[in-house]
């Protein structure tokens, strides 16, 4: 009698949790004691420099997770203009806005995760947008990927 390939495929998984369990230990980063060194162009969370902005709206236009919004905001001494805002609960990092953007207003920070508690605190209006993604309350140690033939993927220090 042939088993059914459902449970065929539960036994291959218990094998493979138990090969995993004698096998020599991988090796992870211990986030956030430690992070990788990121390479040269990696896409951290986008800035927005208000000099620079043409209120032009094209970052929130091609923005393809819906992330950028338009706010208005009201400037000392001018009329009334609109500056984008981020939600970085929905960026992707896919550089779309720094690379639409004219006037240069957008660009990358190397910082690449932020955490907060709340939803809302994802939610950079133009002012904090401006101010850039907060640093890291303290510094990791930088370790680098190497591969190694026994082990697979392992941390060294960078």
């Amino acid at each position: 009698m042939e088993l059914p390939k459902r449970v065929v495929h539960h036994i291959e998984a218990l094998l493979t949790g138990a090969k995993y369990l004698v096998a020599k230990p991988r090796m992870t980063v211990m986030y956030p004691e430690e992070a990788q060194i990121l390479p040269e162009g990696y896409r951290g969370m986008p800035k927005f420099n208000r000099e620079k902005c043409r209120s032009c709206s094209l970052c929130a236009r091609i923005c393809p997770a819906n992330a950028i919004k338009m706010y208005t905001v009201e400037v000392e001494g001018e009329k009334k203009k609109k500056y984008p805002g981020i939600n970085y609960n929905r960026c992707i990092f896919c550089g779309f806005c720094v690379d639409i953007c004219p006037a240069g207003a957008l660009e990358f920070t190397d910082i690449h995760d932020y955490a907060s508690y709340s939803l809302e605190d994802l939610v950079f209006k133009p002012d904090r947008f401006a101010e850039g993604p907060p640093p890291r309350p303290f510094k990791p140690k930088l370790v680098k990927p190497m591969l190694d033939e026994e082990v697979g993927l392992k941390y060294v220090p960078g």
